[in-house]
């Protein structure tokens, strides 16, 4: 489908208004549709059950997000519940995970892989919601919420990857001694 309207590189938004493609609130819209997009790679990749239905519901939580963005906080919107939800998820993973190494190089499994690229695109996604809050009035339970959602995907990383056998490679953030 296409309108040309946006051949000049505007376009309308759900709040009613014709913006620069290149403004905070597309960017956000735009991003949040790749994080979904992202998420749903994921969600096609890991075959758990307990996650591809976390996922799902992830996803249908990402909408919700974007709602609140787009009709600035007049439709459907995020509750604390929702990140309360998330803080659970995090610590049934942290259980199957055991101790938290930092500083994870990224990948092993594919899933895994797929998870951590879902978790770069949602820090981005939070780094928006917070240079758009004040300007774009989105409520404090978005941006809580983002928050969470990449530790979920971090601790289903490596979830994964102990699922899979697939032992995490840990960066030393030690400087290296002298001798080697």
């Amino acid at each position: 489908m296409y309108t040309r309207r946006g051949d000049k590189g505007e376009t309308d938004t759900g709040r009613g208004e014709r913006l620069s493609k290149d403004s905070l609130l597309v960017e956000l819209e735009g991003t949040n549709d790749e994080l979904n997009s992202f998420i749903g790679l994921a969600r096609a990749k890991v075959t758990w059950n307990d996650m591809k239905d976390d996922l799902a519901r992830v996803q249908r939580d990402i909408f919700t997000m974007g709602e609140h963005i787009i009709k600035a906080g007049t439709g459907r919107n995020l509750t604390g519940a929702d990140t309360k939800w998330l803080e659970e998820r995090v610590e049934y993973y942290r259980k199957e995970v055991g101790p938290i190494h930092l500083f994870v190089i990224q990948g092993g499994s594919e899933e895994a892989a797929y998870l951590h690229v879902a978790r770069t695109v949602c820090r981005r996604y939070e780094r928006m919601v917070v240079s758009g809050k004040e300007l774009l009035g989105i409520f404090p339970d978005v941006l809580s919420y983002a928050n969470r959602l990449s530790s979920v995907l971090f601790m289903m990383a490596l979830a994964s990857n102990k699922r899979m056998s697939v032992k995490e490679e840990i960066w030393d953030i030690r400087p290296p001694s002298k001798s080697q």
